[in-house]
């Protein structure tokens, strides 16, 4: 199914991108994912894990409301408040709240398309092989915040209305704490002119930094008492990856050369900054793989946009637009590939499981998935089967 999926969205965005567009074809493209995320069971490495979360956060806040002691929390506040509702106070499941949460995420994502892409459809696709079988199907709590963020935070960022902008930014807060990262972003806007050469001069530094300060860094964000936890969780080990590197720096350099093309303090100039910052926070923190995702994901999410716009206005002669066209499709189907491979790597899927074979499984048929997947036991007892 999820080859299918690939293969549609593939022939829809390459008939759009040559063709034209069409408002019918991307609804329905919507909707088919739309469902497809919603309906799905047991997707992702992270899926029982939120179902433990969800029900182990909303009685943690239900312990607060009982005995009015904050150390029974141990989410984030806003999460907690939303298990606690929808678990305890409407009495659904937390299969239920885990599609809720995949459902806003993507609906806020394809509003974001419809507005800001001269291509949805592309940016569609482009979205299916890089985040939407990460952030709506597995880490759906950092999803939302992110989805959140470049639908409703971002156009107060642009016009400078900072209050309503940290209002957002602590809501997201609330909900997953790699949302702090938010509250700096507002630096871009002291940024009125820079060029190509100065970009790349911040690059180089800050890969200097990576290479030789990360460690410093991290113990630095581990004396924070908020988020030294999670800190010390993440960098635990050295987890390089010279793979993700390249990927992110063959991604970047067409992305930047949109300098050329978008007026300064525009909307979208405002997206490459953000984006510029997040590859300059990615080099930094690259020694581990974890937390530099994490960090710079929110600000990754423009590639959606920003490469249908290489495509668009940077490649205008035909035999160009083949070949531009031919770098970023082959990008995102390894970037695909590589997607499903870690899932399969990271869900302790058994051994007949593969790219090829990789199941879709949904609420309709949840006793299917221990078919497929190992789920430890201590996890066992919160699966629901009707």
């Amino acid at each position: 199914m999820y080859h299918f999926i690939f293969i549609v969205l593939l022939l829809a965005s390459t008939y759009e991108f040559f063709s034209e567009s069409s408002k019918k074809i991307g609804i329905y493209l919507f909707f088919m994912l739309l469902i497809f995320v919603t309906l799905r069971y047991g997707q992702g490495s992270d899926y029982f894990n939120y179902i433990y979360l969800f029900t182990n956060s909303s009685e943690e806040f239900e312990r607060l409301i009982t005995n009015g002691d904050f150390g029974h929390i141990t989410t984030e506040l806003g999460f907690s408040i939303i298990s606690f509702i929808w678990l305890k106070l409407f009495n659904l499941t937390p299969e239920s709240l885990s599609a809720l949460y995949s459902a806003v995420s993507f609906i806020l994502i394809w509003l974001f398309i419809k507005k800001y892409s001269v291509k949805p459809i592309l940016s569609l696709f482009i979205f299916y092989c890089t985040f939407y079988l990460i952030y709506p199907f597995s880490g759906i709590r950092q999803g939302l915040c992110i989805s959140i963020f470049i639908y409703y935070a971002i156009p107060h960022l642009q016009n400078k209305n900072y209050l309503k902008y940290y209002l957002w930014c602590f809501l997201l807060f609330s909900i997953h704490f790699s949302s702090i990262i938010l509250f700096v972003l507002p630096v871009v806007n002291l940024l009125k002119n820079y060029n190509l050469k100065q970009v790349t001069i911040l690059s180089i530094a800050a890969l200097g930094v990576g290479v030789v300060l990360s460690q410093l860094l991290f113990s630095f964000f581990a004396t924070l008492d908020l988020i030294g936890g999670k800190v010390g969780s993440y960098t635990q080990s050295s987890s390089f990856d010279i793979l993700s590197l390249m990927l992110r720096v063959v991604i970047f350099v067409p992305i930047v050369l949109t300098y050329h093309i978008y007026e300064r303090n525009s909307i979208r100039d405002l997206f490459l900054k953000i984006y510029i910052l997040g590859f300059l926070l990615y080099l930094v923190f690259m020694s581990s793989a974890l937390i530099s995702s994490r960090i710079n994901v929110y600000m990754r999410y423009f590639e959606i946009i920003m490469l249908v716009d290489v495509l668009q206005y940077l490649f205008l002669k035909k035999t160009n637009k083949v070949i531009g066209y031919a770098y970023i499709v082959t990008l995102m189907t390894f970037l695909y590939v590589k997607n499903i491979n870690s899932f399969i790597d990271q869900g302790s899927y058994y051994s007949h499981v593969n790219f090829y074979n990789y199941p879709y499984i949904t609420f309709f048929e949840k006793d299917k998935v221990q078919e497929s997947r190992y789920i430890e036991p201590y996890f066992r007892t919160y699966i629901i089967y009707d």
